[in-house]
Protein backbone atom coordinates (compact mmCIF):
# COMPACT_ATOMS: atom_id res chain seq x y z
CA UNK A 1 0.00 0.00 0.00
CA UNK A 2 2.97 2.33 0.98
CA UNK A 3 4.47 1.65 -2.45
CA UNK A 4 0.61 2.95 -4.15
CA UNK A 5 0.67 6.11 -2.48
CA UNK A 6 4.27 7.06 -3.12
CA UNK A 7 3.67 6.29 -6.57
CA UNK A 8 0.10 8.89 -6.88
CA UNK A 9 2.41 11.30 -4.44
CA UNK A 10 5.05 11.54 -6.98
CA UNK A 11 2.89 11.27 -9.42
CA UNK A 12 0.54 14.53 -9.01
CA UNK A 13 3.88 15.99 -7.41
CA UNK A 14 5.84 15.72 -10.97
CA UNK A 15 2.44 16.97 -12.98
CA UNK A 16 2.43 19.91 -11.02
CA UNK A 17 5.91 20.62 -11.11
CA UNK A 18 5.53 20.00 -15.01
CA UNK A 19 2.97 22.08 -15.46
CA UNK A 20 5.19 24.79 -13.63
CA UNK A 21 7.97 24.85 -16.00
CA UNK A 22 5.98 24.10 -19.06
CA UNK A 23 3.97 27.43 -18.27
CA UNK A 24 7.44 28.94 -17.24
CA UNK A 25 9.17 27.88 -20.38
CA UNK A 26 6.15 29.46 -22.77
CA UNK A 27 5.76 32.93 -21.29
CA UNK A 28 10.05 33.41 -20.68
CA UNK A 29 11.15 33.90 -23.98
CA UNK A 30 8.65 32.95 -26.90
CA UNK A 31 9.26 31.26 -29.86
CA UNK A 32 13.06 30.78 -28.47
CA UNK A 33 15.59 28.04 -28.63
CA UNK A 34 15.69 28.48 -24.61
CA UNK A 35 12.27 28.56 -24.49
CA UNK A 36 11.82 25.19 -26.49
CA UNK A 37 14.66 23.23 -23.94
CA UNK A 38 12.50 24.39 -20.96
CA UNK A 39 9.23 23.48 -22.29
CA UNK A 40 10.69 19.95 -23.60
CA UNK A 41 11.93 19.64 -19.71
CA UNK A 42 8.52 20.47 -18.53
CA UNK A 43 6.52 17.66 -20.69
CA UNK A 44 9.29 15.12 -20.00
CA UNK A 45 8.45 15.46 -16.29
CA UNK A 46 5.14 15.79 -17.25
CA UNK A 47 4.76 12.77 -18.51
CA UNK A 48 7.08 10.89 -15.86
CA UNK A 49 3.98 12.16 -13.80
CA UNK A 50 1.30 10.37 -15.96
CA UNK A 51 3.57 7.49 -15.95
CA UNK A 52 3.48 7.11 -12.50
CA UNK A 53 -0.09 7.73 -11.61
CA UNK A 54 -1.29 4.56 -14.37
CA UNK A 55 -4.58 6.24 -15.34
CA UNK A 56 -6.50 4.10 -17.44
CA UNK A 57 -7.89 5.14 -20.25
CA UNK A 58 -10.10 7.96 -19.86
CA UNK A 59 -10.32 11.16 -20.82
CA UNK A 60 -7.54 12.62 -17.70
CA UNK A 61 -4.88 10.31 -19.67
CA UNK A 62 -5.83 11.52 -22.80
CA UNK A 63 -5.75 15.21 -21.79
CA UNK A 64 -2.63 14.75 -20.20
CA UNK A 65 -1.26 13.14 -23.38
CA UNK A 66 -2.27 15.98 -25.14
CA UNK A 67 -0.49 18.61 -23.38
CA UNK A 68 2.85 16.66 -23.72
CA UNK A 69 2.28 16.37 -27.49
CA UNK A 70 1.70 19.97 -27.87
CA UNK A 71 4.61 20.62 -25.88
CA UNK A 72 6.83 18.36 -27.56
CA UNK A 73 5.76 20.35 -31.30
CA UNK A 74 6.58 23.36 -29.81
CA UNK A 75 10.09 22.18 -28.90
CA UNK A 76 10.58 20.41 -32.38
CA UNK A 77 9.19 23.48 -34.12
CA UNK A 78 11.55 25.97 -32.79
CA UNK A 79 14.54 23.11 -33.85
CA UNK A 80 13.37 22.20 -37.34
CA UNK A 81 11.57 25.53 -38.16
CA UNK A 82 9.06 22.85 -40.41
CA UNK A 83 5.62 21.97 -39.09
CA UNK A 84 5.49 19.00 -41.18
CA UNK A 85 8.83 18.16 -39.92
CA UNK A 86 7.65 18.18 -36.40
CA UNK A 87 4.38 16.86 -36.68
CA UNK A 88 5.70 13.52 -38.30
CA UNK A 89 8.16 13.35 -35.62
CA UNK A 90 5.76 14.24 -32.88
CA UNK A 91 3.32 11.60 -34.25
CA UNK A 92 5.87 8.97 -33.54
CA UNK A 93 7.02 9.86 -29.92
CA UNK A 94 2.75 10.33 -29.21
CA UNK A 95 2.19 6.61 -30.52
CA UNK A 96 5.13 5.00 -28.73
CA UNK A 97 4.07 7.14 -25.68
CA UNK A 98 0.31 6.29 -26.07
CA UNK A 99 1.74 2.46 -26.06
CA UNK A 100 3.74 2.60 -23.28
CA UNK A 101 1.12 4.00 -21.36
CA UNK A 102 -1.26 1.52 -22.29
CA UNK A 103 0.46 -1.67 -21.39
CA UNK A 104 2.36 -0.40 -18.05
Amino acid sequence: MRANMFAFAFGIFALVVGVIIDLFGLFNQFMSLDSGKTVLTGSITFLLGLAFLSLPNRIERYLGEAVVTLGLLYYFYIQTNNLWVAIIIVAIIAAVMEYGLKHR
